[in-house]
């Protein structure tokens, strides 16, 4: 069957089970590129939100089956697992950001569209030159600036620590733009990937005369470097990327639970204008489906600590988007379907509205970005930022 043949088949099949049609049609694919075997609970959430977003499409009618493609962190593994998708005809393909630099052309090739849904770099996004590429995450752009906004103001020499993943080289460029200007930085540090001791590292800091560290990295980097200041007597403040959030880092750290305490991350708010009630509901769907996300850790009072779904709302959220995308196109027809992207919005798991345009493909918007501080193995919103401070709590004890 050809690819043509293939893709109105599909359309054909998607529509009419919209329309109150049998459901033993041929679902529609949408493929996950997440590092599976590298990053298991930021690929498994990622997965976890598509599926639970198919299911509930499944429940209006549309019909959309997941498919798991470990890209490892590689590049080279994301495009094998870009071509793949086009080669089964996948309706879009939803990605940690690993090597969409290298994959984005062969999937507009095909007319499918890419969505990111962790990494915040850049240049992964640009609907001009890359018009199937969306993003519902928050991008680097505005977590740097809202450090900035942050952190200047409280006077701090801040040596920034950024590993040498693809991650890491984003967030460095980054914060770089957001504190160009400013006397603030202390120190800018790079973090072998491969490293297990990171004492170096952090002893450079040191003697730059820091007195807080940024730390823009893989989970296991950020605990090394929590590890290496506080085995060396240095109580500094240490602030994170979002990853910082990654229950791994906690894991890592479980041995010293007092050095968790006052570590700080920076992630997209889970509630939004509207209050908590939207985000309870998605979690107590998320979790009647998957079951508690366990972190491993236990409270001060000795209760297993869950991870709250908050990775899992922007897969969630994008399959809406598509589900609304092919509605509205009426059809599987990939172009169809992204020029229809390109106009819908829907409202999201927390309540927030996304969407995108021909000139804006991000879902998230730059300043929507929140601090968290964890006590007790558990993270709060601070206190000494504006928009932090207005967010609720999520219990975080089981």
């Amino acid at each position: 069957m050809t690819r043509t043949l293939a893709a109105f088949v599909l359309g054909l099949a998607l529509f009419t089970a919209g329309c109150g049609g049998s459901s033993s049609r041929p679902a529609a694919l949408i493929v996950v590129d997440a590092p599976f075997s590298t990053s298991s609970y930021r690929a498994e959430t990622i997965a976890k939100g598509v599926e639970l977003g198919a299911q509930n499409k499944q429940k209006n009618g549309m019909q959309f089956r997941v498919q798991r493609l470990d890209n490892a962190g590689s590049a080279a593994a994301s495009v094998r697992n870009v071509r793949r998708a086009v080669a089964e005809h996948a309706v879009a393909i939803v990605s940690d950001g690993t090597g969409v630099d290298a994959s984005w052309q062969i999937a507009n090739r095909a007319k499918i569209p890419i969505c990111v849904v962790f990494d915040g770099g850049g240049g992964l996004v640009d609907p001009a030159r890359r018009p199937n590429v969306f993003r519902i995450a928050p991008t680097d752009r505005g977590i740097a600036f809202r450090y900035a906004e942050y952190l200047i103001p409280k006077k701090l020499k801040v040596a920034f620590l950024t590993d040498d993943t693809g991650y890491g080289l984003a967030g460095r460029a980054a914060l770089d733009n957001a504190f160009s200007g400013s006397r603030s930085v202390a120190a800018r540090i790079d973090l072998p990937t491969d490293a297990t001791d990171l004492a170096p590292q952090v002893l450079v800091a040191h003697r730059s005369g820091a007195t807080a560290l940024l730390v823009w990295a893989q989970p296991a980097a950020i605990a090394e470097a929590v590890v290496a200041a506080r085995t060396a007597g240095w109580n500094v403040p240490i602030f994170t990327s979002p990853s910082g959030e990654d229950p791994l880092v906690r894991q890592e750290l479980a041995a010293h639970r007092s050095w968790v305490d006052g570590l700080t991350f920076a992630s997209g708010r889970m509630t939004a204008e509207v209050g908590p009630v939207p985000f309870y509901a998605f979690e107590n769907r998320f979790e009647s489906v998957f079951g508690v996300q366990k972190v491993g850790v236990v409270s001060a009072g000795r209760r297993p600590i869950v991870q709250p779904p908050d990775d899992a709302m922007y897969p969630y959220d994008f399959v809406t988007l598509l589900a609304a995308a092919v509605r509205a196109a009426h059809s599987m027809d990939g172009a169809k379907v992204i020029a229809e992207l390109n106009q819908v919005s829907a409202e999201g798991a927390n309540g927030d509205s996304r969407g995108f345009n021909l000139n804006n493909h991000e879902g998230v918007v730059d300043d929507d970005v929140y601090f968290a501080r964890f006590k007790g193995m558990e993270f709060f919103p601070v206190k000494d930022d504006a928009l932090s401070s207005t967010l609720p709590p999520i219990p975080q004890e089981r």
